[in-house]
């Protein structure tokens, strides 16, 4: 209609013989005009739709690359962890490594030795000869004396590995002879028991290893996808080392250079249309050097969205104008949508990402309580709270007493043990308003909103009783515990929340120093006098 009045405008008296004397070059022009339009239309809806197809995968890609992250830091941990576990602590244990039945180090106490070849005068021959495997020796590593031990490991009767150990016996060398085979007897087998309790946890362990697998975990992340037609995995020569479909393993591919980032490239492959990605995978443990994660995904919608574009292009063409702008009307309005909506989902899975790594990182995991990163946000929040509005603020610091000595004594275990018993105790005893949280090690903080120092240090004493109340059983063996508390109450001098934290710290090694198992409250005042 614009085009109309523009070419109308110079006489309007005579429109109608103007048209029709010179019909010809106004509807040329208006094809030709509405070619151009439908055509850039199309030509940038298909660019539209590739950033969108681009963006989708990008995300994909990363989505995997963190899963693979993940996942190779569970396999990991499930080997290595099970196998440091069963390490006992009444063995002064010199050396410990696990090798596969190649003699190949999979786990070692020296982390740099890992992946090498286990090569010891003798080895070569006990690998020939398994039978000459489990016999005690004494050796010489690195200028000790040990006894020494490498132990075959099998499952199902099958040689699946081998841990090598070395206990140190220098103690032994200031005994007679008598009592020096004596105590290598008893050390025998000490360290024989030591090593069947190993040996069937190398295997449980390895039975979980097994079912960690990377073809099983591709297929998984490839089933769990509705777009995901394969991935794989190449090496630096473009063989595929890993694949969603193990029939590819071992195949070579033309990936040509390394990719420094995400590379998308839209293709048919077997008359199908399929979106081919590379990405570099830096961090990938597997087979020691580089790798190139390959991933096929399926591109029929964005084949049929484009040619809807196409034949949406031609008809605007023959149709007319007013047609055609209708129809890029609508299909600008369709894509739109579609792209608000698929932004929308990914903001929406983005937030609730987010809102997860969050919460973990907000968590202390031994104790299930609240981090020190979370406690001391929610302090400097109440502490802008309380001055605004001329509230009580008031903090709890508490620290176990001897816990070291728990440690020392009885383990980690016993102690990890005696911080979940005692997180929970002190959970029961704060209210829905107040933040409870592990600060560190053996410590913990509680945050009191809208409470005075003397209610402060009522709830205080209800919380060391609870903790010497009744002792922590670790593995039936009870542990006495007590607790030393310091609270600090907010005043007009303080002028940041650290110093409520100096405070309560404060109390709390007057309640140390004055024999434990107390409760200090901070007095300001006696805090500012000389020494």
């Amino acid at each position: 209609m614009r085009i109309f009045s523009i070419l109308g405008a110079r006489d309007e008296s005579r429109p109608i013989g103007f048209l029709r004397r010179y019909n010809i070059l106004p509807f040329t022009a208006m094809i030709l005009i509405l070619a151009g339009l439908s055509a850039h239309n199309y030509f940038s809806q298909k660019r539209v739709l590739l950033r969108q197809l681009q963006t989708d995968n990008t995300n994909l890609v990363h989505s995997f690359s963190a899963a693979l992250s993940r996942f190779e830091e569970i396999r990991e941990a499930v080997n290595l962890q099970v196998l440091v576990r069963n390490i006992s602590l009444g063995l002064d244990i010199f050396e410990f490594r696990y090798l596969d039945r190649d003699g190949v180090i999979v786990n070692s106490m020296f982390e740099e030795e890992i992946g090498r070849r286990f090569d010891r005068p003798g080895f070569r021959d006990m690998l020939e000869k398994p039978d000459k495997l489990g016999g005690f020796y004494t050796d010489n590593r690195d200028m000790t004396p040990v006894l020494a031990i490498t132990y075959p490991v099998y499952s199902e009767d099958e040689l699946v590995g081998i841990i090598d150990l070395a206990v140190d016996i220098s103690d032994l060398n200031y005994m007679d002879e008598e009592l020096r085979k004596t105590a290598l007897r008893h050390m025998q087998r000490d360290v024989r028991n030591l090593l069947k309790s190993i040996s069937s946890s190398v295997t449980t362990s390895l039975d979980v290893y097994t079912t960690l697998d990377y073809h099983r975990f591709l297929r998984s992340f490839t089933d769990s996808s509705s777009s995901i037609q394969r991935i794989s995995i190449v090496n630096q020569e473009g063989v595929v080392e890993l694949s969603s479909d193990p029939l590819r393993a071992g195949n070579r591919v033309q990936i040509g250079d390394a990719p420094a980032g995400f590379k998308g490239e839209f293709a048919y492959e077997n008359g199908q249309p399929v979106y081919r990605i590379t990405f570099p995978l830096p961090g990938m443990e597997h087979g020691g050097h580089q790798h190139v994660l390959l991933m096929r995904v399926d591109a029929r919608e964005y084949a049929e969205n484009n040619s809807a574009l196409l034949m949406t292009a031609l008809a605007t063409t023959l149709a007319g104008i007013l047609f055609a702008v209708l129809i890029a009307y609508s299909i600008y309005r369709v894509n739109l949508e579609s792209m608000t909506q698929e932004r929308d989902r990914l903001e929406r899975e983005v937030e609730a990402r987010t809102e997860e790594i969050k919460r973990l990182s907000n968590t202390d995991p031994l104790t299930g309580l609240s981090s020190r990163r979370y406690l001391e946000e929610q302090m400097a929040v109440e502490f802008k709270r309380a001055v605004r509005y001329n509230h009580s603020l008031s903090l709890l610091m508490v620290d176990l007493d001897h816990f070291k000595k728990i440690n020392d004594t009885l383990g980690h275990l016993a102690g990890d043990r005696v911080l979940s018993e005692v997180g929970r105790r002190l959970a029961k005893a704060v209210r829905e308003t107040d933040f409870i949280g592990r600060y560190g090690g053996e410590e913990f903080v509680v945050i009191l909103p809208e409470t005075t120092a003397s209610d402060a240090t009522q709830l205080a004493e209800k919380m060391r009783e609870l903790i010497a109340e009744r002792p922590v059983f670790f593995e039936g063996r009870p542990i006495d515990v007590t607790a030393s508390i310091g609270v600090a109450e907010l005043t007009s001098s303080m002028t940041n929340y650290e110093e409520v934290f100096k405070g309560a710290d404060r109390a709390l090694y007057i309640s140390k120093e004055g024999g434990r198992n107390r409760i200090t409250c901070f007095n300001p005042a006696r805090a500012k006098r000389p020494a």
